[in-house]
C-alpha cells in the first residue's frame, strides 16, 4: 500500500471476523448438514493447529474431529442460531473456544487442563454476552490500547442496540 493510500475501516454495523473463524461462520449459514460438517472439519484444523505436536493424542488422524465431536459441535451450532453478523461472531467464538477447551481439558497435562478450563470459562462468558445482546441490554466494551505517546491509553465505548 502506498503512503498516500489510506485504508478505510469497515462501517460500524459491519463486523469483520478473523480468517480462522471464517469456516465456522460460513457453517452457520449453509443449508446442507453435509456442507456444515465439512466447514466445521476445516475450522477444526485452524483451531487445533495442524503443526502443533501434542503427545496426548496418538496417531496421524487424531488432530481431526471424531464423528461424535462433529455431531456435538453441529448440535451446539444449531442451538446458538445466530440472527445477525454480531451474533454469528459471538457464536463462532463460543464454538471455537468450546472445541479447543474440551480438547485441552481431556489432556493428561495439568497445564493443558488449566488452559482448557480458562477456554470453557471464556466460552461461558461469550454465551452470556450473546444472551445479553439478544435481550437488548446495553453492553460496555472497553478497549485498552497501549502506545508510547502522550494522552490517555484507555477508551470506552457504549454500544446501544436500536
Amino acid at each position: 500500500m502506498a503512503k498516500s493510500e489510506k485504508k478505510t475501516p469497515p462501517p460500524l454495523n459491519e463486523v469483520v471476523a478473523p480468517m480462522a473463524l471464517s469456516p465456522i461462520i460460513q457453517a452457520f449459514h449453509v443449508d446442507s448438514e453435509e456442507a456444515a460438517h465439512s466447514l466445521i472439519l476445516e475450522a477444526s484444523k485452524a483451531i487445533y493447529g495442524e503443526k502443533e505436536k501434542d503427545y496426548n493424542f496418538i496417531g496421524p488422524g487424531d488432530r481431526e474431529l471424531s464423528e461424535s465431536e462433529l455431531e456435538g459441535v453441529s448440535s451446539l451450532m444449531r442451538g446458538l442460531a445466530p440472527r445477525d453478523s454480531l451474533e454469528t461472531l459471538y457464536a463462532a467464538q463460543i464454538v471455537a473456544s468450546h472445541m479447543l477447551g474440551m480438547r485441552k481439558l481431556s489432556s493428561g497435562y495439568n497445564e493443558d487442563q488449566k488452559i482448557g478450563l480458562k477456554l470453557l470459562k471464556f466460552c461461558n462468558e461469550s454465551m452470556q454476552l450473546l444472551e445479553k445482546k439478544r435481550n437488548g441490554a446495553t453492553q460496555n466494551i472497553t478497549v485498552n490500547h497501549n502506545y508510547n505517546g502522550p494522552g490517555q491509553t484507555l477508551s470506552q465505548t457504549v454500544i446501544k442496540e436500536k
